[in-house]
Order: C-alpha cells, then sequence, then structure tokens
C-alpha cells in the first residue's frame, strides 16, 4: 500500500499516482481516467476514449481502404512484376 497527499494546484486538488501503480495498471501520462465517487471510496478507471495519437496498429490500419492502396500502388509501379517486353536485363 502507499500512501499519497493531496494537494492544491489551482482551482483543483490534485492526486499524485506513484509511477510503479501507473505502470502496473498501464497508464501514461495523458491517460484519460474516469474519476467516481461512492461514499467515501473512490474509484480511477481509463477511459473508453483513446487519446489522439494514442490508436493501436489494428485501429490504424482498420481505416485503410484496400482498393485506395491497389490502385495507388498500380499508380507508382516499376513494372517490376511485368513479364519483360524486350532485351531487358534480368
Amino acid at each position: 500500500m502507499t500512501v499519497t497527499k493531496l494537494r492544491q494546484q489551482g482551482g483543483a486538488v490534485v492526486l499524485t499516482i506513484p509511477s510503479d501503480i501507473a505502470a502496473r495498471a498501464g497508464w501514461s501520462v495523458g491517460t484519460l481516467l474516469d474519476v467516481t465517487a461512492d461514499g467515501d471510496a473512490v474509484s480511477i478507471r481509463p477511459s473508453g476514449r483513446v487519446a489522439r495519437g494514442r490508436k493501436t496498429v489494428a485501429q490504424l490500419l482498420a481505416g485503410i481502404d484496400q482498393d485506395v492502396i491497389r490502385q495507388l500502388n498500380d499508380e507508382i509501379s516499376d513494372g517490376a512484376n511485368e513479364r519483360p517486353q524486350g532485351r531487358e536485363f534480368i
């Protein structure tokens, strides 16, 4: 168990989460957290929203239109996959 102290910062009361606890939870600077209170207990959980610039590779790839990629590849192709037309050196 770690003991931490609430402090004042501007108009907010701030709770510092120790680095080792944040790391175990998979949190880093910029992680959005949902904070809820139930009586004298407080629950802190990661928000469902993914912060800008923090998408997984799978999320990034899911947004790619495969037809557009094929068309782009065809346009910039140097003919490497085509059969020889004349006296090309292979």
